[in-house]
């Protein structure tokens, strides 16, 4: 296996955090709206008659919400897709149980299948109606509970809906309370990425093995070339400047706990790599 076909796969498994990512700050954004309106005295205010302009403002922000993350849900399937496409089918290695995993987590999964039809549905009908609720519980700590949910009955209408959403939705009764819905699906989400993560340790082993052993030769020939040509270069900046062509952003991410200590710097990282510590005669 050639070093080039190693780094292009990395470099797409790597591409596909990004969508990750995207998915789980639009999960952030959906969720922080509905805890807003699920806080006890925020929920008061929004109840009350006078404030209805309010809460019409606010559920019609939590609808741009529940529109981007569904979408960023549906778009994750997608990248996903194709990526098993690009690295496993069209090219080795070999990724044989995955599809099998598809299928048995979501393929056939009721819950699943609700939120691939709700973003069908917020985007080639329109946003659903969402409500909220409060109750008095004498038992809570809380008092008052609020929850925000979807009328059942207009997503029933829909002519889209096919038997497994369908099947969800009735099950859930006469509303679907949105914050468990997005809560138990996003959990499922990250647990199947993190069986992918696991199985592709094992599945890439060979290309991650090829990929370190040439960065780690890249990175230490640069070090060896910065401290050569440091006497020549000295003004152009401070060492952990001028370092920027050696060190990766992970790096000078962990680094950023030693920034007021230039000392601690450096020796973190000649305890990784000796040839770190000549470095250290730069200071």
């Amino acid at each position: 296996m050639s070093l080039e076909v190693a780094k292009s796969r990395i470099d797409l498994l790597e591409h596909f955090e990004y969508s990750l990512k995207l998915f789980e700050s639009n999960y952030q954004e959906l969720t922080s709206v509905i805890d807003f309106m699920c806080n006890e005295r925020v929920g008061l205010e929004l109840f009350a008659v006078v404030n209805r302009w309010k809460l019409n403002e606010v559920l019609a922000h939590l609808g741009f919400k529940l529109h981007n993350y569904v979408c960023a849900a549906k778009s994750l399937v997608d990248h996903s897709r194709v990526l098993y496409r690009r690295v496993y089918k069209e090219n080795a290695p070999k990724f044989d149980d995955y599809e099998a995993e598809v299928k048995n987590r979501f393929d056939e999964n009721p819950l699943s299948k609700f939120v691939e039809f709700l973003r069908t549905y917020c985007q080639h009908e329109k946003l659903p109606s969402i409500g909220t609720s409060m109750s008095f519980d004498s038992q809570s700590e809380e008092g008052f509970i609020f929850k925000v949910t979807i009328d059942s009955s207009e997503l029933l209408k829909s002519s889209s809906i096919k038997s497994l959403p369908k099947k969800f939705i009735r099950e859930q009764g006469e509303s679907i309370d949105l914050k468990d819905t997005i809560q138990d699906y996003h959990l499922k989400v990250l647990g199947f990425y993190q069986w992918v993560r696991e199985r592709q340790q094992e599945v890439h082993a060979e290309d991650i093995a090829l990929v370190n052993n040439y960065f780690q030769t890249e990175r230490i020939n640069a070090i060896n070339y910065f401290i050569s040509s440091y006497a020549i270069h000295e003004s152009s900046g401070t060492v952990k400047e001028q370092l920027c062509t050696v060190l990766t952003t992970d790096t000078y991410r962990e680094l950023e706990q030693y920034k007021d200590d230039e000392v601690k710097w450096v020796k973190s990282q000649g305890n990784r790599m000796n040839v770190f510590r000549s470095i250290q005669d730069c200071i």
